[in-house]
């Protein structure tokens, strides 16, 4: 057999250390630091990113949606493709009232008509709806679009006062920023399981949707919205999160026990940290951002 070339060397010297750098970068991962920041803490601001490529329309049965009614919801999706399974479902659509005090999360099935699924309005006013889907080849993409529900709806809720403890039955979860507050910065989001004033460890819950815990978060002001799915470590969840700009945000997270959905809901208040302008938001490196477009 002949001896190996110098070439033939050299590839396999650079094979070795491409073998190492992966591992060292799963063992990163694996215990932490920046790598981790983007494999498994799902803190995904749609507001960065365009994605003009894609859209939903939305229609209704009826045309003229009557408050508490049944509606069927119809989204056909404008630019011909194939949608992947993303946390066992092909599209994820978040409704939430103007003032943020109605929220629901459910799911369109494909039908021949479109994407379908049926609920109901509580009440009169303006609703807002985020798609969240995945088409094959393309990253996240979430369309924002309005619901306007006839006839006079009820005074609008002001959010100002934290809560940073939300109530489910039996089961509570508070939420901690390892600042001591919420900022537009980098930070970690401690959440604690609680059953009957008794802390559990959220590993022990059913998985919903493919995940521990699902989280939603939307701005009073404009409606920034932000989905995020956190870890379960050391019998807490554990969030990176990074708020693009400060403000009033209402939160969501939704979880199951013992066969039962459960949903708390949250005032969060996003204070401007100290010389901070928003660059911490991108230098993490970590999101899959997009923006929502209607």
């Amino acid at each position: 057999m002949n001896a190996p070339s110098f070439l033939q060397l050299m590839k396999q010297v650079l094979l070795q250390t491409v073998l190492i750098n992966n591992k060292k970068i799963k063992k990163k991962l694996r215990y932490g630091g920046a790598a981790s920041f983007s494999k498994f803490n799902h803190f995904i601001n749609y507001n960065d990113m365009e994605n003009s490529g894609y859209k939903m329309e939305l229609t209704s049965v009826p045309q003229h949606i009557v408050p508490e009614q049944e509606t069927t919801l119809t989204l056909t999706l404008q630019k011909p493709s194939r949608l992947e399974v993303s946390h066992e479902q092909k599209i994820h659509l978040i409704i939430v009232s103007e003032d943020l005090s109605y929220f629901n999360h459910i799911h369109p099935v494909e039908t021949e008509m479109g994407y379908t699924v049926k609920t109901a309005f509580p009440s009169s006013g303006k609703f807002y709806l985020f798609a969240d889907y995945k088409p094959y080849g393309s990253s996240q993409v979430v369309n924002k679009l309005e619901v306007n529900v006839p006839g006079e709806g009820p005074s609008a809720q002001k959010y100002h006062k934290e809560e940073l403890t939300g109530n489910s039955g039996a089961y509570a979860i508070a939420l901690i920023s390892d600042q001591g507050k919420f900022t537009n910065s980098h930070m970690m989001i401690d959440g604690i399981l609680k059953k009957d004033g008794k802390e559990i460890d959220p590993a022990t819950l059913d998985d919903f949707l493919g995940a521990k815990a699902h989280v939603v978060l939307i701005s009073v002001d404009d409606k920034e919205y932000i989905h995020a799915h956190p870890e379960v470590e050391n019998g807490k969840y554990k969030l990176h999160a990074s708020f693009s700009k400060p403000g009033i945000y209402r939160g969501w997270i939704q979880f199951q026990a013992e066969g039962t959905v459960h949903t708390t809901d949250y005032v969060i208040d996003v204070v401007q940290e100290h010389g901070h302008h928003g660059a911490g938001h991108h230098a993490a490196g970590h999101q899959e951002v997009s923006k929502p477009h209607h």
